[in-house]
């Protein structure tokens, strides 16, 4: 009889032991195995989300984005989540058990889905959606602003001018509403004749408003005749009204303008944004893991501070 009893004890105390590896206070092997998965689940869980909002699945199946993200916070936060609850409530029957792995996994997968997803979102407006809508939309070549207008190119993400085309820096415009929006027409050749004035770069605070002084990126570049398109929506409407006042001021036409940025070489220009987007989201997986890295030891060290 004593002999069974002994057998059940050791069997229930392994099975405890197993499903423990996360308490503090259990042999320093299954403390490792603890601190390593504290270590990389959070930042694997970071590099997942940063990764799917910001690259091509974003941009061409959105919803598949949205759904692999919930899915990720459900297996990557909901799961430690509840294991930190269940060894909650364990610890209200057994005063001894020390549930802290549990919590700090959970309480830094949250922090790694949020911090990712921001990153993830960020790194995506700002660098990968523009590189992408320019490769989506049309790219011309050897376009003489005289024979073309704005509604010939609606389309257009990139564009390569006839030699000849330049700046109309003499017919640049500001307009002023707590950042200044400045164009100048782009033309082709000597004439600025032509029917209507339709494309147009523009830069925000390179002017003053006041005068015709256009001096945004590239305007001095003369080897400069390429453009690519202007992305911002929330901006286009300022550009817009500054269009109209030279429209005004120089008695000039503009039915459809299109707003460009000028800029040396287009396809230089374009795969900067995809460049700048994939260094974004490596140096952001190396900054995590340095924070986590920092956590996990900072937590480390706090535990073994505690008595057992």
């Amino acid at each position: 009889m004593d002999a069974a009893r002994y057998r059940e004890n050791e069997k229930f105390n392994s099975v405890r032991a197993r499903n423990d590896f996360f308490a503090k206070g259990q042999r320093k092997r299954l403390n490792i195995i603890a601190i390593l998965i504290s270590l990389l689940m959070p930042w694997l869980l970071f590099c997942f989300v940063f990764a799917v909002l910001s690259f091509g699945l974003h941009y061409t199946q959105p919803s598949v984005c949205y759904g692999l993200a919930l899915l990720a916070f459900l297996g990557g936060v909901g799961l430690p989540s509840l294991l930190a609850a269940n060894a909650m409530k364990r610890k209200l029957v057994d005063p001894t058990y020390q549930p802290s792995w549990y919590l700090f996994l959970a309480g830094t997968c949250l922090l790694a889905f949020v911090l990712g997803a921001l990153a993830g979102q960020s790194n995506y407006t700002t660098y990968m959606l523009k590189y992408y809508n320019l490769k989506h939309l049309a790219h011309y070549t050897d376009v003489d602003t005289n024979a073309y207008l704005g509604q010939q190119l609606m389309d257009a993400g990139r564009i390569d001018f006839k030699a000849g085309t330049k700046l109309d820096v003499s017919r640049s415009m500001g307009f002023k509403n707590h950042d200044e929006y400045c164009v100048a027409p782009i033309v082709t050749g000597s004439s600025t004749q032509a029917l209507s004035v339709d494309f147009w770069a523009v830069g925000k605070n390179c002017c003053s408003g006041v005068a015709a002084d256009f001096h945004c990126e590239g305007f001095s570049d003369a080897q400069a005749s390429s453009v690519v398109r202007l992305m911002s929506d929330v901006d286009r409407p300022f550009y817009r009204l500054a269009v109209q006042q030279a429209e005004a001021t120089y008695k000039m036409t503009a039915t459809h303008p299109l707003f460009f940025e000028w800029v040396h070489s287009e396809e230089e220009t374009m795969n900067d944004f995809a460049q700048r987007g994939s260094v974004n989201y490596f140096v952001g997986i190396c900054s995590y893991f340095l924070l986590q890295i920092f956590l996990t030891a900072a937590t480390t060290l706090l535990f073994s501070k505690i008595p057992v």
